[in-house]
């Protein structure tokens, strides 16, 4: 094959280069996205409408056509708050690990929370109790009322989902209530938790549920209010 003179080769490495730094524009990193979100009043709406925190209870989330409940983007530290080693000395190692939680606007300090569930946190979560001083037989039950089971492979979407509705816990944020942004497509985001799992528009019972992955159902629009 005939070889590319030096200028072809400098050309074509500026346009991947180029390329490249086009692409980093258009996705900026979880932390990016939080941090320009921090502070702000915003709407966050799904294919089953806009998140609606029933205005009785400050507990029950579900979703709406009509008017959302405005909620307040705070940001964390995930290195430093949640399971990290303490402070880095590098800044942008601090800034990456930028989580969000989603406190709910005119509540005493209520916060979107979501189920903890999976096999893995299961497992986790019972090789933790096993060095306790519980007796080994009581195990099982605890960790069936701390940590909810995901469907299985046969069930009709698969596996790996949790149809427990989210809710608006009381703060200060904990494990279950601060989330990574991914920028999705369309300008949308996809919202993940700590556990590897995301928001999903459960749209035909406008109840919010958790999914293994981002596809339609997972991505929201998140409106800052004027």
């Amino acid at each position: 094959p005939q070889s590319m003179s030096p200028a072809e080769d400098e050309s074509i490495s500026s346009e991947a280069s180029a390329m490249s730094e086009s692409e980093s524009a258009v996705s900026p990193s979880p932390s990016d996205l939080a941090r320009s979100l921090d502070g702000c009043t915003v709407i966050v709406g799904g294919v089953g409408g806009s998140i609606c925190v029933n205005p009785r209870d400050r507990t029950t989330v579900t979703t709406s056509w009509r008017q959302g409940t405005p909620l307040r983007v705070e940001t964390r530290q995930k290195k430093n708050n949640f399971g990290g080693e303490g402070e880095g000395d590098n800044e942008d190692e601090d800034d990456d690990s930028l989580l969000v939680a989603f406190r709910v606007v005119g509540s005493a300090n209520r916060y979107l929370s979501v189920t903890l569930y999976g096999d893995e946190v299961r497992n986790a979560t019972a090789e933790a109790l096993s060095q306790t001083p519980i007796l080994p037989a009581l195990i099982p039950g605890v960790v069936d009322y701390v940590v909810d089971r995901s469907t299985s492979t046969d069930n009709f979407e698969g596996g790996g989902y949790n149809y427990s509705p989210h809710r608006a816990e009381t703060g200060p944020p904990g494990l279950l209530q601060v989330f990574s942004l991914e920028r999705a497509v369309g300008g949308r985001y996809g919202i993940k938790s700590l556990f590897n799992t995301y928001w999903r528009s459960q749209h035909w019972n406008r109840t919010i549920s958790q999914s293994p992955h981002c596809l339609g159902d997972e991505r929201w629009t998140i409106t800052v209010q004027e």
